[in-house]
């Protein structure tokens, strides 16, 4: 068996225990599934919908991440040390989330070593993911930031509002205008339409 077919094992796995012994929550368009400065104690499992995490500074956004069908939910921090989660979970439109508490998740590893093995390689694709996420930010101007952003989203781009994107590029709505439509110039392929 090749290691690729055991990753899917596993995370077959690991979804049959979100199914069998989570629960269904289902949300609304803008709905929070979690505040920033709250702390939490669960894991969602995005069955269906998208998601994106908000830091928020008094009336600026920046967007850490969008997240997707067969994505998981939380906050390292407030999982692991108990402390306030510093971004907002928000949906971006109906979206169902299969929610287990972190005790279940945790008494199941702590059982099955298997898991454990999974755990890992998913804390070290999330910490390269951020890592990438961060110098992507530091070392790159918009315009890179942008075609990094369109080959990371691409499937999933129409999802997401131009407002979300600017927000996630860390630049304004009129630089994303200019920066989208110097792609579409000089790109042969046309780009999903973004929800305005």
């Amino acid at each position: 068996m090749t290691q690729l077919q055991n990753q899917r094992d596993e995370w077959s796995q690991i979804s049959e225990i979100f199914q069998s012994k989570g629960k269904l929550v289902k949300l609304r368009k803008k709905e929070f599934y979690a505040k920033q400065g709250e702390a939490f104690d669960s894991i969602g499992y995005v069955k269906k919908g998208a998601f994106k995490l908000v830091y928020q500074n008094e009336k600026k956004q920046w967007i850490k991440s969008f997240l997707f069908e067969g994505s998981f939910l939380g906050s390292i921090p407030s999982i692991f040390q108990k402390k306030p989660s510093t971004y907002s979970i928000i949906s971006m439109e109906t979206s169902e989330v299969i929610v287990l508490p972190i005790k279940v998740l945790n008494q199941i590893f702590e059982v099955e070593s298997s898991y454990q093995k999974f755990l890992i390689q998913f804390l070290t694709t999330l910490y390269l993911k951020k890592e990438k996420r961060v110098s992507d930010f530091l070392l790159l101007d918009a315009r890179h930031r942008y075609q990094e952003f369109i080959k990371e989203y691409y499937p999933h781009i129409s999802r997401n509002s131009q407002i979300d994107q600017a927000a996630y590029l860390g630049i304004t709505n009129v630089a994303l205008s200019r920066l989208m439509k110097h792609s579409f110039v000089n790109n042969p392929l046309p780009l999903p339409n973004t929800i305005r």
